[in-house]
């Protein structure tokens, strides 16, 4: 199956210290991958190389057959590729709906000519942006908080709300970073059912750092465990998960 992103041999040091060594993954298209490992195992930092906050210090990165290595962030974002961070980073005296409409990719509203020459244009994108937001808010069962300012969130509200202001870009890929993380467990199945349902219906792949195995267990198809920045095993992951050495490394010899 052809790799919608793919990571090949990426390195990454802090001050002569290797947090990713020669760490490789594919994610296919339409897939749901999980990222596993202990605090300190170099998944967050594989995330901002891949999504390009870091430059790595070797290897490779390719999305939708480019090579994306040298790429800016702004980028790799405007090619389809989108991530969340583990702390939600909304506006928060901006309300969901506006949250929802200042992510969103403007291709004429923001150039210096609409202002002057495309006035009913811009209008009407900004009628189509409202429209998507809208839709996308009711999706992530977030209506009865649209006009709300968004620090006034839950924390589950939030992590739906950061993955809805990806939605708003047009991904084809989404790196979420621990979207379970300090959430109840009813807004842990909503999240989760969510983003099943983007997999099937609108064909986003995922790739999902957590920490939360079994609700990553239930969702993901495809599973990588990382130790000391490096990939350990990778697989079905009831199987991964249940092998020696991830046990040893993981969490002590306990899961």
């Amino acid at each position: 199956m052809t790799a919608l992103l793919a990571a090949v041999g990426v390195c990454k040091s802090f001050d002569g210290f290797k947090v990713l060594d020669d760490v490789s993954f594919a994610v296919p298209e339409r897939g749901l991958t999980g990222i596993v490992g202990t605090n300190g195992a170099g998944k967050s930092t594989l995330f901002a190389v891949v999504s390009g906050q870091l430059d790595a210090d070797g290897g490779r990165v390719s999305f939708a057959d480019a090579d994306i290595t040298g790429l800016r962030p702004m980028r790799r974002a405007r090619l389809g590729l989108g991530r969340t961070f583990q702390v939600p980073r909304e506006f928060a005296h901006l309300t969901v709906r506006e949250n929802f409409l200042v992510a969103a990719r403007r291709e004429y509203g923001e150039t210096l000519g609409s202002v002057f020459f495309g006035w009913g244009r811009v209008q009407r994108e900004e009628r189509t942006l409202r429209d998507r937001a809208d839709g996308w808010i009711e999706f992530l069962n977030l209506k009865k908080v649209t006009d709300k300012p968004a620090g006034t969130l839950s924390g589950g509200q939030k992590k739906l709300l950061e993955l809805g202001r990806m939605l708003m870009t047009e991904p084809k890929c989404i790196l979420l970073d621990e979207p379970f993380a300090g959430v109840n467990p009813v807004l842990v199945e909503e999240i989760s059912t969510r983003i099943r349902e983007l997999n099937n219906s609108h064909g986003i792949a995922f790739v999902i750092i957590e920490h939360h195995l079994e609700a990553l267990k239930a969702l993901v198809q495809h599973l990588y465990v990382m130790d000391q920045g490096r990939v350990i095993a990778d697989g079905e992951a009831a199987a991964v998960l249940a092998e020696p050495r991830v046990l040893e490394a993981y969490m002590g010899g306990v899961i």
